[in-house]
């Protein structure tokens, strides 16, 4: 009697922890579901090209919230330090930043002395150009044609907005010229002179719109290297002609507490454009390894890029025993050929190093890190030098053979009549 009891409460054991098994199985599987929508979410948000789009984005935000409120207190612990309901405030927050990129769609609309007219111009055409691109991105199905259509109209906007930059630059240097020709402390007719060409070419308005418009356009479209190596360009260019004329103009506008607001204010709006372009350079090298599941850690710059490297491919040569030689090697030459040396070294360290946002210490770094970790995964084979030594010895024995071949070739001598 006593053992059927025993049995008996050894079967409800088992029966309760398969039980409980299976219900832990169920909640992860209900978290990985969640965590899977909620990134799809966040992927559309950024790759959003429409109001419309974001539209259709929050009624799938509202959704995924009903289909997981009566799970909250389980998210709650998966999504630690996150909650429930954090999470989807700040996902609701990306949203409405980004319906704001689209409702603040930038007006090329400025006033540039006497190219005003060639502004509202190229204002104008902007506008329309925008229009249509979008309109030729919401297709979900692309053919040749359209794709042609599309690649023109975005090349014909980035002509727009450099041309449209040219004009406030002119202005900018020709103040700048000003300044050249009066060096030193201003009279009241020069400082009246810069008064009212600044006012007139509403100079301070068209540089943080200038900025602006720059920075709206990485958010608006998807920026190849070349466009983010040229943006990089014209930002250096841009910001060291301000660096020279900006203390200048706070000299002049002294005592004009507005005016010196609004100069203090391009110089961190400048800032806020490097910092922009250096975070979607990063940002793109960070994806590549991303897109192939190499768990890097983030990075920002060099040394964090270094840094990144050097754990990845610390953990990759701990766990060498663990993963076992096919797939370290699989890993290994996913890292290495088909992401660093396919499109990062050729592509993305030359725009780094040649903007100072790496040093070419950094890559030797990086480089013989991945050596080192080639050492391990993927040896030279000690064949390879058989190989070479064996392929020298015959390529010297067949060069001695026909030399010596061409020593017995007798010398005919004609004789003479």
């Amino acid at each position: 009697m006593k053992m059927n009891k025993f049995f008996i409460l050894t079967f409800i054991f088992s029966a309760f922890v398969l039980s409980q098994a299976s219900f832990a199985q169920s909640d992860y599987e209900k978290t990985q579901n969640f965590k899977t929508r909620y990134k799809q979410l966040e992927d559309a948000i950024k790759n959003a090209a429409s109001i419309d789009e974001c539209n259709v984005i929050g009624e799938n935000i509202a959704k995924l919230k009903t289909d997981f409120t009566s799970d909250s207190a389980l998210l709650d612990k998966s999504l630690y330090p996150e909650t429930f309901e954090t999470s989807f405030a700040k996902i609701e927050r990306t949203l409405e930043v980004r319906k704001g990129d689209f409702t603040q769609i930038v007006e090329l609309k400025t006033q540039v002395g006497t190219l005003q007219d060639k502004v509202s111009e190229l204002s104008q055409q902007n506008e329309g150009l925008i229009v249509q691109i979008k309109q030729l991105q919401l297709k979900s199905t692309k053919d040749a044609q359209t794709i042609a259509s599309l690649q023109k109209l975005v090349s014909q906007l980035k002509s727009n907005i450099a041309q449209r930059d040219e004009l406030v630059r002119g202005l900018v240097d020709s103040l700048l010229a000003e300044f050249v020709k009066t060096p030193g402390t201003l009279n009241e007719v020069e400082k009246q002179a810069i008064f009212t060409k600044v006012d007139s070419g509403n100079l301070f308005y068209n540089i943080e719109r200038t900025i602006s418009d720059n920075i709206q356009f990485m958010k608006v479209t998807q920026t190849t290297p070349d466009d983010l190596s040229n943006m990089k360009k014209q930002y250096a260019d841009f910001n060291k002609v301000w660096r020279q004329i900006g203390p200048k103009l706070a000299d002049v506008y002294l005592n004009k507490r507005d005016k010196a607001t609004e100069i203090a204010n391009i110089d961190n709006m400048f800032a806020d454009w490097n910092s922009k372009i250096n975070d979607e350079i990063w940002g793109q090298v960070n994806r590549l390894f991303r897109e192939k599941q190499l768990p890097l850690l983030p990075f920002r710059n060099g040394g964090q890029f270094v840094n990144s490297v050097s754990s990845f491919v610390d953990d990759e040569l701990k766990n060498l025993p663990v993963k076992g030689s096919s797939q370290a090697k699989e890993t290994f030459y996913m890292f290495t050929d088909s992401v660093y040396f396919k499109t990062v070294q050729p592509t993305w360290i030359p725009i780094l190093i040649e903007n100072n946002m790496m040093s070419s210490a950094n890559k030797d770094t990086i480089e013989k890190r991945i050596s080192t970790w080639k050492e391990k995964v993927a040896p030279a084979s000690k064949w390879n030098w058989v190989y070479f030594v064996g392929g020298f010895i015959i390529i010297a024995l067949l060069i001695a053979y026909f030399m010596k071949g061409r020593k017995k070739q007798p010398v005919n001598v004609e004789e003479k009549v």
